[in-house]
């Protein structure tokens, strides 16, 4: 498994060389950076062109993943190489630290007509007796 990361070359010095000295301990990841500002998806479409392995994830800054989050979305991925997965993600409540599971039921991400992030319920004929089960 390779990671990449993608690097923009006009940050801060400490995302320049000190970035690339750091990295170099890890032989597995490999960092990519862009001539100019190319955006969220443009920048995820670089580097899962340049990704090496057979399953591709992303993570966003704000992400943090904690011990054994990756073997149960693999497992539904070896099972059928065409789903796609996301993880129930968890809150972690800013005054304490602690986690605290989502508010309902699973539901998917979606974006409304003005660009807003929201989540909706997924419909009940579509629903499983396993809620960790894969949907349409």
């Amino acid at each position: 498994m390779f990671r990449v990361l993608l690097c923009l070359s006009s940050f801060p010095e400490h995302l320049k060389e000190k970035l690339e000295e750091y990295m170099a301990r890890f032989s597995k990841v490999r960092i990519v950076r862009t001539r100019k500002r190319e955006g969220l998806i443009r920048t995820r479409l670089l580097g899962a062109s340049m990704a090496r392995g057979e399953v591709l994830t992303f993570l966003d800054s704000h992400c943090e993943v904690n011990v054994n989050w990756l073997p149960p979305l693999l497992d539904q991925i070896a099972l059928n190489h065409k789903t796609i997965v996301c993880p129930m993600i968890d809150v972690i409540d800013h005054n304490h630290f602690g986690y605290e599971a989502q508010a309902g039921d699973a539901m998917r991400g979606a974006f409304d007509w003005e660009m807003y992030y929201k989540r909706i319920p997924i419909p009940p004929e579509l629903q499983r007796a396993d809620p960790s089960d894969p949907f349409e």
